[in-house]
């Protein structure tokens, strides 16, 4: 087994080869670090095909930029570590964005609905949207699980991992935005 200088200098000379596009000194790449960088991603993300999925990214980034690695500035392993773990990162933000997306949209209507109550909440949607997106996200994903969903000033605070009253200033300037902003008579109209 290398110890760790050994290993950072045969990444070091692996990545100065992959950046003249040496197919081989890729794999020596592979071979050197993907078990360890298996092992940390998995413990992030702890889910085994996005683990791969991460893995995949990171490489694909690694022999894109290996020419970008400076050995006066750092480690190779840490380098390399560094763009793994920021692929990680950027699929956790992903995920929880795609998650809150998902959930805020199940119970908007349909746009092939015929019904007039599907009508109505499309349109619903439509007016709304321009307003929501005038907030700060915290605040329109505060506001839209508040009277949306129901959700509690509590629970939406357990959810972002903020304090209760936090969440509850999101809420109320949320509304209050909304409210300065949406001509009430002009919406009685269109409804």
């Amino acid at each position: 087994m290398q110890n760790q200088s050994d290993l950072n200098d045969a990444l070091a000379i692996s990545l100065a080869a992959t950046a003249a596009g040496d197919e081989r000194a890729f794999k020596t790449i592979y071979a050197l670090t993907a078990p360890k960088l298996n092992s940390i991603i998995n413990g992030m993300i702890q889910d085994e095909a996005l683990t791969h999925d991460i893995l995949q990214q990171a490489y694909v980034a690694i022999w894109k930029n290996a020419g970008k690695f400076d050995v006066e500035k750092g480690k190779a392993f840490t380098w390399i570590l560094v763009i793994t773990r920021r692929k990680a990162l950027d699929m956790i933000r992903s995920r929880r964005r795609v998650s809150v997306s998902e959930e805020l949209c199940e119970n908007l209507a349909d746009e092939h609905m015929q019904s007039d109550t599907g009508a109505k909440a499309l349109l619903l949607r439509r007016i709304f949207e321009p307003y929501l997106a005038n907030l700060s996200k915290n605040s329109r994903e505060a506001v839209v699980l508040s009277t949306i969903y129901g959700m509690s000033s509590r629970e939406i605070g357990e959810r972002f991992g903020v304090p209760t009253h936090t969440a509850k200033s999101w809420i109320r300037r949320g509304l209050q935005k909304l409210k300065s902003e949406i001509d009430i008579d002009e919406l009685q109209t269109i409804l």
